[in-house]
């Protein structure tokens, strides 16, 4: 009997679909990529439901004939390619001809298309993968494609995807890349009835990052531009003394195709790396054009990743053109953008100024010192010259403490030596700090001005969807049109902190995750963020008595060991370790 068979199309179809459609951001992408592809000016999209009942897309293309639309519901059906020279050498968004029958395949699908000039269009009706209806109809020139319940036969797919507000924030960030890297063509997202951005053509490249980001971004970047032979490259950086805590706002498009590349990345990085504060990054819109066959774009089944012919050339093209704008861009102040480093800095200053108050001395820093009396260090030996580890609380403790690279902290240890990170063990020990001050304060209090925050459209999303949350947290945060937000009050126990770089870290660092409905979760989130952002940076020289005192308000908390995101904040060697490295065993 025969074990290998040959699976039937419908099923072939829905193991392609699930490497096609991820979720329904896979298919607004790949609907706007045939738009796109036929020469649309205008791509109107409307979802419901976060895209999980409805997905419309329509265009005013090229549209399709009767039979060119049976056969574009074929698998490997393409307009686009005819042999496979033209892999080599792709101009076009789309390539496969997998996107339609794959989204078919788990769906409900519609789609009328018309060539126009007074010819019939097509009416074709699909239900998981299944024709049920072909008909000639009226309709204007272009394509229209409903996608509703989608997933509705495969529910396994269904229950892997995220809380509406996070799915429509992936569908919102697909259509705002397909825009900037379009300005010449009408983009219009809505979403539930209403329209959540509406990117008109424009000119410019600026006015297009204006119309997704908002004015205050655009009024922080800088041209970027440079040519080499056939590479070209061109667009934004952020200016000299802005930066962000996150990564969101980089963007890079080769040949008109939205594409993640790390050669790109390390290279807009060692352009700007002497501008940049620790754990803080640029952000950029870049442009990146070139021969179709010095780039692979056949490399990952969502087109998302591509492979250069010449890594080293694509360095230099960029690296140069991020360092023209350095060179000829004047820092800017902008005290509206809530990511520069300034919104934070001062916070942070006051807390380690406040925290670790250096008295005035000229102790130097190896030498011995006494331990406040209170709860012993975990491991540390009694003082010398006494014979036993057996001692009561009120026992003061003598230990050496040295400083390195003014980021560690080396101590003695009863079978050998431990070794500290300052800033973990800081973090802790604010993280504590600030779950109990919440806990025993609660409440929040009203802000008299109201601090304004400019969120991109995905941004916005994932913010309406976690404003209950806020609220409980006493965090007021309200709509103020379009894409910006209100926030009215801050917790009590938060009084010092900067709100905005607060929520907007919180933002940042939902991500891909779904926290609606765990405001457990949310509240942890700003607890960690808020013990991050206090705590003493590495590469801060601190003084024998600050030295003490951390360590010794480390070993009372509760959990010492690790910092509040879990990276450890003590290592130990032993005195077995030392003499293996000496070898003296």
């Amino acid at each position: 009997m025969m074990k290998i068979k040959v699976l039937p199309d419908n099923l072939a179809n829905k193991i392609a679909a699930g490497e096609v459609v991820e979720r329904p951001a896979s298919v607004v992408k790949e609907l706007m990529e045939n738009s796109l592809d036929a020469g649309a000016g205008r791509v109107f999209i409307d979802v419901q439901a976060g895209g999980t009942k409805l997905i419309s897309v329509s265009d005013d293309g090229s549209g399709m004939s009767p039979d060119d639309t049976l056969l574009s519901l074929e698998r490997h059906a393409t307009s686009k390619i005819t042999s496979s020279d033209d892999l080599a050498a792709i101009t076009t968004l789309g390539f496969r001809g997998e996107a339609l029958p794959s989204i078919a395949s788990v769906s409900r699908l519609r789609l009328i298309t018309s060539e126009g000039d007074g010819r019939p269009g097509t009416l074709v009706v699909i239900e998981g993968g299944k024709l049920l209806n072909v008909k000639e109809t009226g309709a204007a020139r272009g394509t229209i494609i409903e996608v509703r319940d989608l997933f509705f036969n495969t529910p396994a797919r269904l229950k892997f995807l995220k809380s509406m507000e996070t799915e429509y924030g992936h569908i919102a960030a697909s259509v705002e890349k397909a825009a900037l890297a379009h300005p010449e063509v009408h983009f219009r997202l809505t979403h539930g009835g209403r329209d959540t951005l509406d990117c008109p053509p424009v000119k410019r490249l600026k006015d297009r990052v204006e119309q997704v980001y908002g004015s205050v971004f655009a009024d922080g970047i800088i041209d970027a531009g440079c040519e080499r032979g056939t590479y070209r490259a061109y667009g934004f950086v952020t200016a000299p003394g802005v930066s962000f805590s996150n990564r969101a706002r980089q963007e890079l498009f080769v040949n008109g195709r939205p594409v993640k590349s790390p050669a790109v990345t390390r290279a807009v990085y060692d352009a700007c790396q002497s501008l940049l504060m620790k754990d803080r990054h640029p952000a950029y819109i870049l442009y990146l054009t070139m021969s179709p066959d010095a780039v692979d774009v056949n490399v990952h089944p969502t087109k998302r990743e591509v492979r250069f012919v010449d890594n080293s050339e694509v360095h230099r093209v960029i690296y140069e053109a991020v360092t023209s704008a350095y060179k000829g861009g004047a820092p800017l102040e902008m005290p509206e953008l809530p990511q520069t480093p300034e919104s934070y800095s001062t916070g942070v200053r006051e807390a380690v100024e406040t925290y670790f108050a250096r008295p005035h001395t000229s102790q130097p820093r190896q030498e011995a010192f006494t331990l406040p009396r209170g709860k012993p260090v975990p491991g540390q030996p009694v003082s010398a010259g006494t014979a036993t580890h057996e001692t009561t609380r009120d026992t003061p403790y003598h230990i050496m403490l040295l400083q390195v690279a003014d980021s560690y902290i080396v101590m003695q240890a009863d079978d050998g030596f431990m070794v500290v990170d300052q800033h973990a063990a800081h973090e802790r020990i604010q993280y504590e700090r600030v779950k109990a001050r919440h806990n025993v304060q609660g409440g929040s209090q009203g802000l008299l001005v109201p601090v304004r925050i400019d969120l991109s459209a995905k941004e916005a999303a994932l913010m309406e969807g976690i404003i209950p949350e806020l609220a409980t947290m006493g965090v007021e945060v309200e709509p103020f049109g379009g894409g910006s937000f209100l926030i009215r009050s801050r917790p009590l126990f938060l009084e010092k902190a900067d709100i905005k770089e607060l929520v907007l870290g919180v933002l940042a660092d939902i991500g891909e995750q779904d926290v609606k409905g765990r405001v457990d979760d949310l509240r942890e989130k700003v607890y960690q963020l808020m013990a991050c952002k206090s705590a003493v940076k590495a590469g801060v020289k601190l003084h024998p008595e600050a030295m003490a005192r951390l360590v010794r308000q480390l070993f009372e908390c509760e959990m010492p060991y690790t910092c509040a995101h879990g990276r450890p904040t003590v290592v130990k060697f032993g005195m077995g370790e030392l003499e293996k490295m000496f070898k003296r065993k």
